[in-house]
């Protein structure tokens, strides 16, 4: 078995993954970089207009015989962990003949930023895989994890072929929500793993004040409970966990946890998937501002709209609950706000990755008001990596998805492999 990573070696993001067995190929994720070549964040519009050959040439796209449109396809099938466009945002340039598996939950996330213009992918040729239920692609057999992630519904790989078991982490963490599925995987870990294809971002960062999920929610009940402040809240729509934590704070301290139609519509449509997620019509601890914005109007075209009006509120509503408000922040609804002069005794809560906040900091600063940080990590600490590794005893450990490979001997001992991108090994 030969293995390639074409993207991730020693980078987080634009992760991509190649594995060959006799015939057989397949890729695990085809995401679009975070970095360019100069390690600043990586523009995506820099890529509309362009060729297949100019992004190959440019290095956006790796150059895998086989995998594009209007070429005879080779690569069998695609595996994706989930949905962040680190991870599948290149997608939309494979050949529709080659089907994607996915998660369920993956699938109808994907579905929603097609719907709203945030990726060209159409998720037309995918097969919704049953989580630690296995599967025949090729020569692989192959079974998909469920992991605790920030990413919805995220999936981790065993891929067996020719005595050889592989697997692929993709992103997890020890922490969040879904804490137990971390818990379960130390206690019954997959055996005889030949290589661990391990995730590492969180190599040369710190943990940060809050360590997972529970302790967000805690410091936001502890926050909430002033009575004499509204919060604007920043976080993903996509970001779950985050929600439901937010979702349950608000619960807690009797506050309204205000939403736009955006993210009530994602909530909605993972409610399927996990019937605990909160949703528009659970009563006076949630309500939707219908936010004049082009997501709304898209939403207002096609007769989904419709569906929250019994959970809206209006502007001057919201003025006579004020200090019952967290705010579910977006660019719009802090500009009303901003305009009509109504941020005074505010607080933002910024609840995302920190290399995100350069951009709204400005529009905070000049309006004066005041920024808490309370966010923990999507990914798994140091010290749960090294549970992860203890528990699985993997033969080999090959860094993915870091920018410090060379931090894994150190840390994993002397069966750390490191491949380079675009090194075809065999293992």
């Amino acid at each position: 078995m030969f293995l390639t990573i074409h993207r991730g070696s020693k980078e987080i993001g634009g992760t991509c993954v190649e594995l060959q067995s006799g015939v057989s190929r397949i890729l695990i994720d085809f995401g679009l970089p975070l970095v360019d070549e100069d390690m600043e964040r990586f523009d995506s519009k820099k890529i509309k207009g362009k060729s297949r050959e100019d992004l190959i040439q440019s290095g956006v796209l790796p150059d895998i015989e086989g995998l594009y449109e209007g070429e005879q396809a080779t690569i069998d099938a695609v595996l994706l962990s989930h949905p962040h466009q680190d991870h599948y945002g290149l997608l939309t340039f494979i050949n529709s003949k080659i089907p994607v598996y996915l998660s369920e939950g993956c699938k109808e996330l994907i579905e929603v930023s097609h719907f709203f213009g945030q990726t060209n992918y159409t998720a037309t040729n995918v097969k919704p895989v049953t989580v630690w239920e296995q599967f025949q692609e090729g020569d692989f057999t192959i079974t998909p994890y469920l992991v605790d992630h920030s990413g919805f519904a995220a999936l981790a790989f065993v891929i067996e072929a020719e005595g050889k078991r592989i697997f692929y982490s993709g992103d997890f963490r020890g922490h969040g929500r879904k804490s137990i599925l971390f818990e379960n995987m130390l206690r019954r870990p997959p055996e005889n793993i030949s290589y661990l294809l391990l995730e590492g971002s969180m190599m040369g960062r710190e943990q940060g004040e809050y360590r997972g999920e529970k302790d967000v929610e805690e410091k936001l009940v502890e926050l909430f409970r002033n009575k004499e402040q509204m919060y604007f809240l920043a976080c993903s729509s996509q970001n779950i966990d985050r929600l439901v934590s937010v979702y349950r704070a608000c619960k807690r301290s009797n506050r309204i946890l205000i939403i736009d139609p955006y993210t009530a519509l994602i909530l909605h449509k993972v409610k399927k998937i996990s019937p605990n997620i909160p949703q528009f019509d659970w009563g006076e601890n949630i309500r939707i501002f219908f936010v004049p914005n082009s997501y709304t109007d898209k939403m207002a075209e096609d007769k989904s709209l419709f569906q929250f009006k019994s959970a809206k509120i209006t502007y001057d509503q919201m003025q006579d609950v004020k200090d019952r408000l967290v705010i579910k922040d977006s660019y719009r609804t802090r500009q009303i706000f901003s305009k009509k002069g109504h941020l005074e005794e505010t607080t933002l809560i910024y609840s995302m990755w920190e290399g995100y906040f350069p951009d709204v900091k400005p529009f905070w600063e000049e309006n004066k008001v005041p920024v808490l940080h309370v966010h923990c990590s999507g990914h798994a600490y140091i010290d749960d990596l090294k549970k992860f590794v203890g528990a699985i005893g993997p033969e080999f450990i090959i860094p993915i998805h870091t920018f410090f490979p060379e931090k894994y001997p150190e840390l994993f001992g002397d069966n750390v492999k490191i491949v380079k991108d675009g090194e075809m090994v065999e293992i």
